[in-house]
């Protein structure tokens, strides 16, 4: 009976055992004092045999309560309380010292002095309560009685806010099957509410239902990064260069829309569109990190408003008419989610400057200063004099910074989110942020998390990415590490072994995290990888732009970079223009106006259709999404891998950075038979011994049974 209505913090499958095992029915409902809910925290002790107890919120940190042993490996202890719904900052004390919870991944902070506390959420067994659960087609609704036993006699049921049949329950009903309407293709809203025989309604679960999105959950998606003021104006207008670097060319939603349904990212085999940030900025220009020049905030991570749409790129409706456009084709659109800092003329500056939603010093900490290192102050400096950076350790402002999110996901029908400088916040205040979105609507197409953990490359890298991921942490990160390595890889500076390497030690670092990372060639910080690969990454973009891409050599190993991220493990983002060997130095000469059709280069067309090809590959072939890969060898200069999925044929990949032409002998890998070549269509055939595969320079070939069904 207990475990129906019990709360627990710690080891969900060995709690709920648990507590069914320890607890029994021994105290019932009805012992509870009036208004509170049970609640269940575990811990495990750092040395063997010691007591543990718990302090927390709920009595304002003044009473320890103990924890009683529960025999099992490893040796558990537990504490019982009896709460009022909502949620409390706990400590776990051990020898006189209060420590954080390791077993409990929610995190917080404590009113009085801002100490990262663990966080426990009792849920509210006051009222009728339901949750939901994706099982094949059919959205499942399990309920749970109020703590008084009362039983559920039926469900409310909404989907896009109108109210559907009542669904009638039996009375030992706790898991039923919805059946729902035949729902338009793209992205629906469902909410369940569960009533009980005394009249109570529970509060709403609330989920999302996608119906015929082309990429059903984050492994099957490629993003595409737009950039929204260098994209297209109007009707999908091509847009002339600012007059300088730093201010506005008049890209707009509305020319992203137009993109959409001229079906220009379907052909791209495109699923998933990650919008630059929307929301208003200010008027005026700002001295940039450089202080030599002026920049507007056409980029939108200056945000003034952090709930509306700046009308330089349409305003509020253009937005959801871009939503509603992309929903109908099966895309899902991502934002950019900027919570750490605010624009200076943000209200809430002033409103809140004394409230301590900011972290301040004097003199001003601007982060890469002299005196204000990125090593010590990253969680406190300020990008600019002129960007707040938001103090998230201050409860009302981390509340502001969850509703914010909740607001595009709710408001507009967005489907993640893109989050900025996720280390320069306390990672137990962004994991707050995802888990209030993510209790508005969980299902395995969103809403979702990646994360921008900006690092080197090397075990460094790996293990920033590591600290930020997990259940309750990001669903994904900007897999920098990786993206180094295969730069590096493809213009010479290191080699495919070194790529190989790397990547290894990052799966094994990544085991079991249950994450899966997005991958790139470069994005909006960090130099063009066109202008990277061809040598010119020492341009600026006020004085000497760089060259546009004129090397054959250049456009061959853009191919090659392109062919990698398209088919190796992971979630493929491309930036927008990379796909026509758009040049740029770095920011902001990497933040070009994407060319009119007309004038792009013949090779970036060529380009482009290899890249359209590798997409739509990707999208028909499960195995290229959600298979595991496993090396063949790899050397200074080639590399061989195959991707492998239980029920789908295999697909051989054979890379070659050599500038000249070379045969390459490639070990048995995939069953014998002949092959073709996704990229040429050639012929090969492989035996049990292997293949012997002619590849041009820096070439590749993607090979997959001739009779395969994406060929």
């Amino acid at each position: 009976m207990v475990a129906r209505y019990v709360t627990t913090a710690g080891p969900s499958i060995a709690g709920v055992l648990a507590i069914a095992a320890a607890l029994g029915c021994a105290e019932g409902p009805q012992d509870a004092p009036p208004g509170t809910c049970e609640a269940v925290i575990w811990g495990v002790p750092q040395r063997h045999g010691e007591a543990l107890s718990v302090v927390g919120a709920w009595d304002d940190w003044r009473e320890p309560t103990a924890m009683t042993r529960f025999d099992g490996e490893p040796p558990w202890q537990f504490a019982r309380l009896h709460l009022p719904p909502g949620e409390y900052g706990y400590l776990v004390v051990e020898a006189g010292h209060a420590r954080i919870d390791r077993t409990q991944g929610l995190g917080g902070f404590r009113d009085s002095d801002g100490l990262e506390v663990s966080w426990l959420l009792v849920d509210d067994c006051l009222r009728p309560r339901v949750v939901l659960e994706a099982e094949g087609d059919a959205p499942v609704a399990r309920v749970t009685p109020a703590r008084d036993g009362a039983a559920v006699t039926h469900l409310d049921v909404r989907i896009d806010g109108s109210a559907q049949p009542r669904l009638t329950l039996a009375s030992d009903d706790d898991a039923t099957a919805l059946s729902l309407p035949t729902l338009p293709r793209g992205r629906h809203t469902l909410e369940v509410a569960a009533v009980d025989a005394g009249g109570r309604v529970g509060p709403p679960a609330r989920s999302v239902l996608w119906h015929q999105p082309i990429a059903a959950q984050l492994p099957d998606a490629i993003f595409y990064q737009v950039l929204i003021d260098r994209f297209r104006g109007d009707g999908g207008a091509p847009l002339q260069p600012p007059v300088d670097p730093g201010a506005r060319a008049g890209g707009t939603l509305d020319g992203v829309r137009a993109t959409i349904e001229s079906g220009w990212f379907e052909t791209l085999g495109v699923s998933t569109l990650w919008l630059s940030p929307v929301y208003l900025g200010p008027g005026d220009a700002r001295p940039g990190r450089d202080d030599d020049h002026l920049y507007t905030g056409y980029h939108g991570y200056w945000p003034v408003d952090t709930r509306r749409v700046d009308p330089r790129i349409g305003g509020d409706e253009a937005l959801r008419a871009l939503v509603a456009a992309a929903h109908e084709r099966g895309l899902g659109v991502w934002l950019d989610l900027v919570p750490n800092h605010y624009d200076e003329t943000n209200p809430r500056v002033a409103a809140h400057q004394a409230d301590a939603w900011f972290n301040h010093r004097e003199p001003p900490c601007i982060c890469g200063a002299v005196d204000c290192p990125w090593s010590s102050e990253i969680e406190t400096c300020w990008f600019a004099p002129y960007l707040p950076d938001v103090r998230l350790q201050q409860p009302d402002a981390l509340a502001a910074a969850i509703d914010d999110a909740g607001y595009w996901i709710d408001a507009v029908g967005i489907d993640g989110f893109r989050v900025d400088a996720v280390p320069m916040m306390p990672r137990a205040a962004t994991r707050r942020i995802y888990h209030g979105v993510r209790t508005r609507g969980r299902t395995p197409a969103g809403p979702g998390f990646v994360g921008e953990v900006f690092t080197g490359a090397g075990a460094a890298g790996i293990a920033a990415l590591r600290y930020h991921l997990g259940p309750d942490g990001l669903d994904s990160a900007f897999d920098f590490p990786t993206m180094w390595a295969l730069r590096a890889a493809l213009v010479g500076d290191a080699g495919f072994d070194d790529l190989v390497a790397s990547m290894l030690a990052q799966d094994q670092a990544l085991e079991g995290s249950g994450s899966v990372l997005a991958r790139m060639l470069g994005n909006h910080d960090t130099t063009r990888i066109a202008t990277a690969l061809a040598g010119q990454e020492q341009h600026d973009a006020w004085d000497d732009p760089a060259p546009a891409i004129a090397s054959d050599q250049t456009y061959a190993r853009l191919r090659l970079g392109f062919a990698l991220l398209l088919t190796l493990p992971g979630v493929p983002v491309i930036y927008y223009g990379d796909e026509l060997g758009l040049a740029g130095a770095i920011d902001p000469d990497n933040r070009r106006v994407l060319p009119a059709d007309d004038a792009v280069a013949e090779a970036g067309v060529a380009l482009r259709e290899d890249v359209a090809r590798l997409g739509r590959l990707r999208r028909c072939a499960a195995v290229l999404r959600r298979g595991r890969w496993r090396t063949l060898g790899a050397t200074a200069d080639a590399f061989a891998f195959v991707r492998e999925l239980d029920g789908e044929p295999s697909v051989l990949v054979v890379a070659s950075a050599a500038t000249v032409a070379t045969t390459r002998t490639v070990p048995a890998g995939v069953e014998p038979g002949w092959y073709k070549d996704a990229m040429s269509e050639t012929r090969i055939e492989v035996t049990t011994a292997g293949a012997r595969v002619e590849l041009p320079p820096l070439g590749v070939v993607v090979l997959l049974p001739e009779s395969h069904a994406c060929l």
